[in-house]
């Protein structure tokens, strides 16, 4: 049974499989460093170079991993049905055409986001599309955002997202991420409502929320977990 869970990436329906996920993750994540560096030696800090080890870091856990019922696989930038999502996991670590489907898919951001003039504060959540002199004001996309429009995971009932503190403390975005997420539920009440909330998990020592997510298109909700790593000490 266990070689049939190993190489099997069609997006599973038992939460279990997803619970051995969330479960890995809670138990690596909180040692996790960035190892490379800058052209000047310091600890790489932008989005993409942090989650480019994290990946790294994930693959050299499941090498000594002991949720040996079920064994994942971890691509940077990884991309299925004409979007990308930072990171895909895929059940299974061999390569068979039984496990090509991704089957959660993970959005990192930092916490705060760079402060660019083009950047929207918000992008955990959401990016303004607003546009100026018909050019946009901010690029890039919101985490929570892709999730709820069915550009990441749209056949998928559970995702992640990962959190990179690099500011303040776990309390502090907590409540600054859904004091956002309160004004979306005013100015855009057709697709954001109370149950877009974060929640503390329960019975958990780490900085670990979840929310649940109606979607726009038709789509089948989504939750999230998301799980949130200090790197204040890394920079």
């Amino acid at each position: 049974m266990q070689e049939i869970l190993n190489n099997t990436g069609n997006p599973p329906s038992s939460l279990p499989i997803y619970e051995h996920l969330y479960s890995f993750i809670d138990d690596v994540l909180c040692n996790f460093k960035p190892l490379s560096t800058t052209s000047t030696g310091n600890v790489v800090s932008s989005e993409d170079d942090i989650t480019q080890d994290l990946v790294a870091y994930f693959e050299d856990q499941q090498e000594f991993s002991n949720h040996s019922d079920y064994s994942f696989k971890f691509e940077n930038q990884s991309k299925q049905g004409g979007n990308k999502t930072d990171i895909g996991v895929r059940l299974g670590r061999r390569y068979s055409s039984t496990n090509r489907s991704l089957f959660c898919w993970i959005e990192a951001k930092r916490l705060p986001t760079p402060p660019e003039k083009d950047r929207d504060e918000r992008e955990y959540v959401f990016v303004s599309r607003k546009k100026e002199n018909e050019k946009r004001i901010f690029k890039g996309n919101g985490g929570i955002q892709r999730f709820k429009e069915g550009k990441h995971a749209p056949k998928l009932s559970y995702s992640i997202m990962i959190g990179y503190i690099q500011e303040n403390d776990a309390d502090y975005w907590l409540n600054k991420i859904n004091g956002w997420i309160n004004d979306l539920t005013i100015t855009d009440s057709i697709l954001w409502n109370e149950s877009d909330y974060l929640q503390k998990q329960k019975k958990t020592r780490r900085n670990r929320y979840v929310s649940t997510h109606n979607r726009s298109r038709g789509l089948m909700p989504i939750t999230l977990h998301h799980f949130w790593i200090n790197l204040l000490t890394n920079q």
